[in-house]
């Protein structure tokens, strides 16, 4: 489920995105390890998160696990632009909060075999309010929410896999103005576009135990071709361009909205030294090239396609953690990716950027069999510059972001860690 609330009318993209020590700290820890932010996910199979970070971790559970966890994602941002020649520049400021929460679910069945489910959202969504551009898109959301089902395998004392099934529900709404170009005197009217489906993917694990310290970890998960079909409502318009509009076949279009999620490759390592502390290193391939956000078809033409290229992404984050108290232990971590998109392809549509991350977080042991994790990290999105071909009568539109940073909150409480 992903839900959010914008203040006001220039959203980021939330884009994209996805978590205590003994009571002798001279030994290993028996509780999972606090990771800040998106940190700490491939071969650390240390807590039911692994369901949604690397299934084949499941076989490390003897008994059932479970987590909750909610994040808030809270973002500040002003936005620079203009038109070339006019001098005149124009600021927009945004705040906005985004919920997600998450649920995992680890089930072992037998010494060999464990089920686990996940409940995953992630989502786009911008109001760019009325800019030159709003007779092409004024407003857009777009939601995808998974549920993850999987089965793991433990081969042998070393060796787990896993495959799951990526069961994703996909929306988009979209709103542009209508100009009554046939109607002087009268206002713009409205159009909206609202899509649905369900999509299938899938997703390949492996977990390598090398001993009871360290682990390495993989995992693939495939592309989603979402294909949505829904309709076109149109409002406001004056009567000689609704004539017009009919008389054309446009105001009873069959819709389709096209996207694809990507494929990415994950590769985590893990180690747990003498003293209780412990690191974690994750490496990401994500085939960003291929990403759509959307392709629009009227009664099967093509319409606004998807021109931008952009670059495949690749990400690097660590984290370490170590104990401090007899029920507590910290965290520190972050993360770091290439830009999405380069400068000159960027467009107002989706403003991606670079990603770094610097994040802290900390756990406290409940009781023998639950734990609460805290973890603020601060992200940034860099300052995303666009610049556009001419717009006649107007020029060229330029604009980048003079701040963008936000606040990632984590709050989960797990029973059943390892």
């Amino acid at each position: 489920m992903f839900i959010s609330r914008s203040v006001d009318r220039h959203r980021i993209p939330g884009a994209c995105i996805g978590l205590l020590a003994a009571s002798t700290l001279a030994t290993a820890p028996a509780f999972a390890d606090p990771y800040p932010g998106l940190t700490g996910r491939i071969a650390t199979a240390d807590s039911a998160a692994t369901a949604g970070n690397n299934p084949a971790g499941s076989t490390r559970f003897d008994k059932r696990a479970f987590e909750a966890e909610l994040m808030l994602l809270s973002s500040e941002s002003t936005w620079e632009s203009g038109f070339t020649g006019t001098g005149d520049k124009s600021k927009s400021h945004d705040s906005s909060d985004t919920y997600v929460p998450r649920l995992f679910l680890v089930q072992p069945i037998n010494e060999d075999f464990a089920f686990s489910f996940t409940l995953l959202g992630v989502g786009f969504s911008d109001d760019l309010g009325d800019w030159p551009g709003r007779y092409f898109i004024k407003s857009y959301d777009s939601l995808y929410a998974s549920a993850f089902p999987s089965l793991a395998w433990r081969v042998n004392e070393r060796w787990s896999v896993a495959g799951s099934v990526a069961i994703t529900y996909t929306s988009f709404k979209q709103e542009r103005v209508v100009a009554n170009i046939f109607d002087p005197g009268f206002g713009d009217g409205k159009s909206e576009i609202n899509t649905d489906s369900v999509e299938y993917g899938f997703g390949l694990s492996a977990l390598y135990e090398h001993s009871d310290r360290t682990r390495w970890g993989l995992t693939y998960n495939s592309e989603i071709d979402a294909t949505q079909k829904g309709d076109n409502k149109l409002s406001g318009l004056g009567p000689q361009t609704e004539r017009v509009m009919g008389e054309l076949g446009i105001l009873d279009l069959d819709v389709k909205v096209k996207s694809q999620s990507p494929q990415s490759i994950w590769l985590g390592f893990y180690h747990a030294f003498d003293n209780a502390h412990a690191l974690a290193l994750d490496a990401a391939w994500v085939d960003f090239s291929s990403f759509k956000l959307s392709e629009f078809y009227f009664n099967g033409d093509a319409f606004l396609e998807t021109e931008s290229n952009y670059n495949d992404v690749y990400g690097l984050s660590a984290s370490y953690t170590w104990p401090v108290a007899k029920r507590w232990k910290l965290g520190l971590g972050g993360l770091l990716t290439n830009q999405f998109i380069d400068d000159d392809q960027r467009t107002s549509s989706l403003r991606l950027d670079s990603i770094w991350s610097l994040g802290m977080a900390a756990e406290w042991q409940w009781d023998a069999a639950r734990r609460v994790k805290l973890s603020l990290s601060y992200l940034d999105f860099g300052d995303a510059p666009v610049d556009s071909d001419p717009i006649p009568g107007l020029g060229s539109y330029s604009g980048k972001y003079s701040s963008r940073g936000s606040l990632l909150f984590q709050l989960g409480v797990s029973w059943g860690s390892l």
